[in-house]
């Protein structure tokens, strides 16, 4: 059995869903083919992933790469006392915490606001994803959003398809973002897509070229409300970030 390392943000994180459908790296699993490392974590930045790539590219037969968006931020500090993973979404977050976290919160918000300069971010994205096939070629490397220098159809457009039968817009994903209700598709994605998705891989792994076919997509099946039944609070949030650093 070949061994297969899988690096990327929630479009490649498996497990621990409040629905009980398979994702696509689950798909790949019950092929028997791959032992299957996931590297994959919710909300993180490319420089995490990056830098897991680099320390473990030379311990898989196959690696699959999910390049996320830019601009996401890895908070370190072991003053944190909010979540690693950081991006635009904090504003909300910055409203609805107290405390230190809130504080915490509101220094992203400025960073955003006053020092983080896109076009910075961007060369910077660029840059490491041209160094993922350049230390190992053999890298699938694959684009969950837009990405220009790229040729494939990004994964967050599936969850674009989905969310337009489901009359989802972003003022209403803001909406239920407040009222502590997030995405609870596998990877973004309903299962019937997830299975496209690892149709796609699969025929990578095995050195074929293969595109995502957008006409083959598949309509959801269930309503908006179940597809976005994970609740949540911000102090649930932080009260697991500090049990996990161990800080009261």
């Amino acid at each position: 059995m070949k061994t297969l390392g899988i690096f990327g943000d929630s479009y490649g994180r498996s497990g621990g869903y409040d629905i009980a459908e398979k994702d696509w790296v689950d798909f790949i699993k019950d092929t028997g083919k791959f032992e299957v490392t996931n590297f994959s974590v919710g909300g993180s930045s490319l420089w995490y992933s990056y830098k897991l790539f680099l320390e473990n590219k030379n311990k898989f037969d196959k690696i699959i790469f999910l390049i996320t968006s830019p601009a996401r931020l890895w908070i370190t500090s072991p003053m944190a006392k909010i979540a690693p993973f950081q991006n635009y979404n904090v504003r909300i977050k910055a409203e609805l915490a107290s405390g230190i976290e809130k504080k915490q919160y509101q220094t992203i918000v400025d960073y955003y606001e006053l020092i983080h300069d896109n076009d910075l971010e961007d060369i910077r994205h660029q840059l490491m994803v041209e160094n993922i096939t350049r230390v190992r070629a053999d890298t699938i490397v694959y684009p969950c959003f837009s990405t220009a220098y790229l040729d494939d159809v990004e994964l967050s457009e599936i969850t674009r398809f989905e969310d337009s039968h489901l009359g989802l817009t972003q003022s209403l994903k803001d909406k239920f973002y407040r009222q502590g209700r997030r995405d609870s598709r596998t990877c973004h994605m309903t299962e019937e897509n997830n299975k496209l998705v690892s149709d796609l891989f699969l025929q990578r792994l095995d050195n074929q070229v293969d595109k995502l076919d957008l006409s083959k997509l598949i309509k959801p099946k269930n309503s908006l409300e179940y597809y976005f039944q994970t609740v949540y609070t911000i102090e649930e949030i932080n009260t697991n970030i500090r049990k996990q650093k161990g800080i009261r």
